[in-house]
């Protein structure tokens, strides 16, 4: 960590701190209700990680409630800051928190955040124990996977990447995600969608399975084949082909037009239809006009 992130959180660290079980909660602002949250959510969101995980937090955890982006960002040196709302160092057993991000609607992403990064947090007792670690792909998937989604979540990017055939290998999102927003975000949303797989063809407990062996010293690769009898390349071309939509072209259109941007192409296509027709009535009235010597159409 930078001398300017040390000078930082011996900063909150002298602000308001709070032990809340395993936790101490330290925030720059006083009175501030987001820390009063974190207190609640911490308790239950750790006790039922660690039974769905089978992994226990060993030893004290901090959380560190940022009151500003700036300072987040000062803190979390590094890391790619755009939306993103916590960071989790598993090595320290550290969660900090962009309060600034998450102020607008304080429930559900700070109860999002905390789980997703307790995840991570877990997951690192799990690589310390057995001096393994797994790939970025299944820690990033689990922690979505545990956490939920934020509010208004946009999957639209990302069904537009499988109905075009643009996903990333898995091995290509082993130790880096790419730095593009976007693409980050398809990554995460693709990482998710594996793990999800993988619940959904081996049983609700296979990353238990799996995170059980990497702790008791298994490579990732070997804890997988064990736990599922499948290795990772035979389950990401499983998941592939349960991933690709029957019609791609009509995924990718249905992923790509917005409701507004669907409206707009109708009205451009209803004032075609009606430019058509208006044209061909004119047309019509010029030869009945040329017909009758220009004098129109005769009372019968």
């Amino acid at each position: 960590m930078s001398s300017l992130a040390c000078q930082l959180v011996a900063a909150l660290l002298a602000a308001t701190t709070v032990p809340v079980g395993q936790w101490t909660i330290h925030s720059d602002r006083q009175e501030d209700p987001l820390a009063h949250l974190a207190q609640r959510l911490l308790p239950s969101a750790q006790a039922e990680l660690e039974r769905t995980l089978g992994l226990t937090l060993n030893g004290r955890a901090t959380v560190v409630l940022c009151g500003s982006a700036e300072r987040f960002r000062q803190a979390t040196p590094g890391v790619d800051h755009r939306h993103t709302l916590g960071v989790a160092y598993p090595a320290r057993r550290a969660i900090f928190v962009n309060c600034e991000a998450i102020a607008a609607q304080p429930f559900e992403p700070l109860n999002i955040t905390l789980r997703h990064e307790i995840t991570h947090l877990l997951i690192g007792e799990a690589e310390r124990a057995g001096r393994q670690s797994v790939p970025l792909w299944f820690n990033e998937g689990v922690a979505v996977w545990t956490s939920g989604k934020l509010p208004r979540y946009d999957v639209r990017r990302y069904r537009r990447a499988v109905a075009s055939g643009a996903l990333r290998p898995l091995d290509q999102l082993a130790k880096a995600f790419p730095l593009h927003p976007e693409q980050r975000g398809i990554a995460y949303e693709q990482s998710e969608s594996v793990v999800r797989y993988l619940v959904k063809h081996h049983g609700h407990d296979v990353v238990r399975r799996i995170l059980r062996r990497v702790a008791e010293g298994q490579r990732f690769d070997a804890a997988m084949h064990e736990a599922t009898g499948t290795n990772v390349a035979a389950l990401e071309r499983a998941w592939r082909a349960a991933e690709e939509p029957l019609f791609p072209w009509l995924s990718w259109l249905l992923n790509t037009f917005t409701l507004f941007s669907a409206m707009s192409v109708l009205a451009l296509f209803s004032f075609w239809v009606y430019w058509r027709r208006r044209r061909r009535k004119l047309q019509e009235w010029e030869m009945e006009e040329s017909y009758y010597g220009g004098e129109g159409v005769p009372w019968q």
